[in-house]
This record gives structure tokens, C-alpha cells and sequence, in this order.
């Protein structure tokens, strides 16, 4: 039985379409959904946790405040879907490498099932940063959904 799912976003359509699925499966069996928004803060000098990016100096301020604001964003909009469902949502920002922080945040709550989007990354940075979706499968302790495919009928 799914008493809490998690479900993680970061704006993309294919997170649009899993927070659809989510609310779905939470409606279907009462469960308390957890959408989740993970920032990766850029550090010192311009370099993210991302090594294939780099800013200008003094540009990471800017950049972790249009992040921190996305991710108000992208959650406030997903608490509305929730709301409009009559699916109980309770919004999570949380910081750090999002492949930890998603199934860090699945033990701290007990969670029963995680649902992601497809990340769809491909080339180099596939290569070196690696697929969140595919990292939190292989290391996750209970259910977990990669929603995939262009269905429009999802969103």
C-alpha cells in the first residue's frame, strides 16, 4: 500500500508529466504526495556541482537565486495541481546532489514510492554528471517510476 509518494521536479516537461502520474496514483490511494524540488548550489568562483558548466566571477549569487525562485515556483505551481486534485501535498526544496537528496528524503518520511521524469540527458553530460532518474532506481529501497514517453494526454 502507497501511503507516501514522493515526486521530484525541476521544471521540465517531463517532471510536469510525472507530477500528473503522481497526483494520479496519490488520488487512487489516498496517499499524501511529496513533490520535491533539489537545488545544486553553484560554489565558489563560478563552478557548480556541474563540471561540464562554468560562470562568469561573481555570478553564482545570481544564478542560486534563479534557481531558489524556480524552485518556489515549479512547487507552488505543483501544491495548486495537488490542491485542485484534492490531493494532500507537502513541498520539499532541499539542497545538494538531487540523486542523494530524492532518496535521502524517501527514508527521513518513510515514503512508499518515488516518481520521477525521464531526465532524457544524453552525450558528455550524461556522461560525467550521470542520470538522476537512473541513479535513484538502482539505489532506491522502494517503488520507484520513470515516467517516459511524449503522451500529452498526461499533462
Amino acid at each position: 500500500m502507497f501511503r507516501k509518494i514522493i515526486v521530484a521536479l525541476d521544471g521540465s516537461i517531463d517532471s510536469k508529466k510525472a507530477l500528473s502520474v503522481a497526483i494520479q496514483e496519490a488520488k487512487l490511494r489516498k496517499a499524501e504526495l511529496h513533490p520535491v524540488f533539489v537545488i545544486q548550489y553553484v560554489v565558489g568562483g563560478g563552478v557548480p556541482f556541474d563540471p561540464v558548466s562554468a560562470l562568469p566571477d561573481g555570478s553564482s549569487e545570481i544564478m542560486n537565486e534563479v534557481m531558489e525562485n524556480e524552485a518556489e515556483r515549479v512547487l507552488n505551481d505543483a501544491s495548486e495541481d495537488c490542491a485542485d486534485a484534492g490531493v494532500n501535498a507537502i513541498a520539499h526544496t532541499l539542497f545538494g546532489d538531487p540523486r542523494d537528496a530524492i532518496l535521502d528524503l524517501a527514508d527521513e518520511i518513510s515514503a512508499d514510492m518515488i516518481i520521477l521524469g525521464s531526465s532524457g540527458k544524453t552525450g558528455l553530460e550524461r556522461m560525467i554528471m550521470g542520470s538522476v532518474s537512473s541513479a535513484v532506481v538502482q539505489h532506491s529501497k522502494i517503488t520507484t517510476m520513470i515516467v517516459k514517453g511524449r503522451n500529452e494526454d498526461i499533462l
